[in-house]
């Protein structure tokens, strides 16, 4: 987090800046001047973005008699409720990206390369006020069956898809979307039956974010519509996770959703052996 931001927007007694090299110094030192007994990280929380697993190790070497313990339960609970800025600077966010997405389809082309397309998204990313990057999959072709498919390493195909996963952080609040595009500029009769499928889902499961619900529940009944085409062995039984800070921000699957929660709504369907994936994923803000 930029020193700015952070004398700007908190009520902290002391901040410290340094660098990522400096941490693992600036962060033992002050534990030793200042006797902490106890220190409470981001360490065994499910995130991506922890404290990471050798500083910890370091610490209890340099420092056996300081605890090293997981975020407490309501602070975790506290960060999950975003205040009214909180949801502003998500929105400008969301706003940006979607315009970046709008921007793609005159660059998707066959024979362009994954690299280039994923060169212009952080370009923009960057131009629009982005500070933090995640993930950026352009996965097109057969890599668009591969849910997780990071290389952006291969050329756009002809008459394909391309799935187009974008995450990043505006003013350190995580942005998550992803769009799907024919390579060829329009979709072939079987990809807009697919893909027809997944919009009409997506607005389903969009539909049932309620205070109350979970995001157990909504995948239940998305797994259920997929059985209902065929296709649910093509579904991977998760249907988002919760965001903020990071990109798996505090929740669980059968956590109930309260006002002011945030949370990606991403239905898609993986088919390998047609070469095919297909995905639409929206950050979405419970009212």
């Amino acid at each position: 987090i930029e020193y700015e931001s952070v004398m700007s927007s908190c009520s902290m007694r002391e901040v410290i800046p340094c660098t990522a090299h400096e941490l693992p110094k600036k962060l033992l030192k002050l534990i030793s001047s200042h006797k902490i007994d106890i220190l409470y990280t981001d360490y065994a929380f499910d995130s991506r973005t922890p404290l990471p697993a050798e500083l910890i190790d370091l610490i209890r070497v340099a420092c056996p008699q300081t605890a090293i313990r997981p975020l407490p339960e309501q602070l975790l609970k506290m960060r999950a409720i975003k205040d009214n800025h909180e949801i502003a600077t998500i929105r400008r966010g969301l706003e940006n990206i979607d315009k970046i997405f709008s921007s793609l389809p005159h660059l998707i082309r066959p024979g362009i390369k994954e690299s280039e397309i994923a060169s212009e998204i952080y370009r923009q990313l960057v131009a629009n006020g982005f500070n933090k990057f995640y993930d950026i999959f352009v996965a097109s072709g057969k890599h668009s069956a591969s849910p997780y498919y990071r290389a952006n390493n291969d050329i756009v195909p002809p008459n394909s898809v391309i799935l187009i996963d974008i995450c990043a952080a505006i003013d350190n609040y995580v942005c998550d979307m992803t769009r799907t595009f024919p390579t060829s500029g329009r979709f072939a009769k079987r990809q807009v039956e697919l893909y027809s499928i997944v919009a009409d889902i997506h607005n389903e499961a969009i539909r049932r974010v309620a205070t109350g619900n979970t995001l157990a529940d909504i995948s239940q009944h998305v797994k259920e519509r997929f059985a209902s085409c065929g296709l649910d062995q093509y579904y991977l039984s998760k249907i988002g996770h919760f965001i903020g800070l990071s990109p798996d921000d505090p929740g669980a699957q059968d956590t109930p959703f309260q006002k002011g929660m945030v949370l990606t709504i991403e239905p898609g369907l993986y088919i390998p052996c047609e070469g095919i994936g297909i995905r639409i994923e929206d950050t979405i803000i419970v009212k």
